[in-house]
């Protein structure tokens, strides 16, 4: 039985992580209807950032957190400012179809990731424990504190970015401009606002995630690209849309991954995750914009 609650535990905190991610990239695709496949390397910036900013600048950590977050925002506005904003809006509504769902996100994850290397190696950093101390024992199990925290983290925000977009005026608002940006001009939505608004908000909780999560784990500057892969695992299953739902997907599928590793191999945790995306991609390949769907 503690073998089983030890690996529950491992399995949760795993699937926190794949479920934050698919609730980013969820919320931003509702907005927008582009997948922002930057966001692990957003998460990647916030651990390592804050980590030189405490171990090279002598920051005080948690000035360090704020400059951190604060200099994510400004990247996130940035590429809005001068990517999203000509791509979109000075194009009568946006691009479609593979490229134009892919393109502009994978380029600012590969400049992102150029800009980290050339900054600060290729050594693995890792941010300051929020809550430090050794591992908790509930109920005859173990649970790293930064684990709590992940896992908490996750549900918060899934919750919140729920609730935000079922229950407030402004989160209905940036349904309808993910909906139909045409639709919401005439009635009087800024679509270029709330996508701007989410996609930092996004890049920010990245950010926040990877510094909650980095004393587990650590961060290179291409670990990026795993996370935003992971991250659309888990919102595949919420149809890209739906955050709740995919913060839940991303809590069973670390899970599974997790009983799967210690019953069986843990060689095939990689397999299960490719397997599923590989499902998704023949069974709901719309969610991918790889087919249109029906009017």
């Amino acid at each position: 039985m503690s073998n089983f609650l030890n690996l529950l535990a491992a399995g949760l905190t795993s699937g926190a992580i794949y479920g934050i991610f698919g609730a980013c990239l969820a919320v931003w695709f509702r907005v927008c209807n582009v997948l922002n496949l930057a966001v692990g390397d957003f998460a990647m910036i916030g651990a390592i950032g804050t980590a030189v900013l405490v171990q090279s600048s002598g920051l005080p950590f948690g000035a360090a957190i704020v400059v951190d977050l604060v200099a994510v925002a400004l990247i996130a506005w940035l590429f809005d400012r001068l990517v999203l904003h000509f791509a979109f809006d000075r194009s009568g509504g946006g691009a479609h179809g593979v490229v134009g769902v892919f393109f502009y996100t994978f380029g600012l994850s590969l400049v992102l990731e150029g800009a980290v290397r050339a900054l600060f190696g290729t050594d693995v950093h890792g941010a300051p424990a929020i809550w430090s101390g050794p591992a908790l024992a509930i109920a005859g199990f173990h649970v790293q504190r930064a684990g709590i925290l992940v896992i908490a983290l996750a549900v918060v925000s899934g919750l919140a970015l729920w609730a935000y977009l079922r229950f407030t005026v402004s989160g209905r608002a940036a349904s309808a401009a993910g909906e139909s940006t045409l639709g919401s001009r005439i009635v009087g939505i800024d679509s270029a606002l709330f996508r701007r608004r989410i996609f930092i908000m996004t890049a920010v909780l990245a950010a926040l995630f990877g510094i909650v999560e980095s004393p587990m784990s650590g961060f290179t500057y291409s670990s990026g690209p795993t996370i935003s892969l992971i991250g659309v695992v888990a919102a595949g299953f919420a149809a890209f849309r739906k955050p709740g739902r995919a913060v839940a997907a991303g809590l069973a599928m670390g899970v599974a991954e997790a009983m799967l590793g210690g019953y069986v191999s843990t060689s095939y945790n990689d397999v299960l995750l490719y397997a599923i995306l590989f499902g998704i991609i023949i069974l709901r390949p719309e969610v991918l914009g790889l087919r249109t769907r029906p009017a």
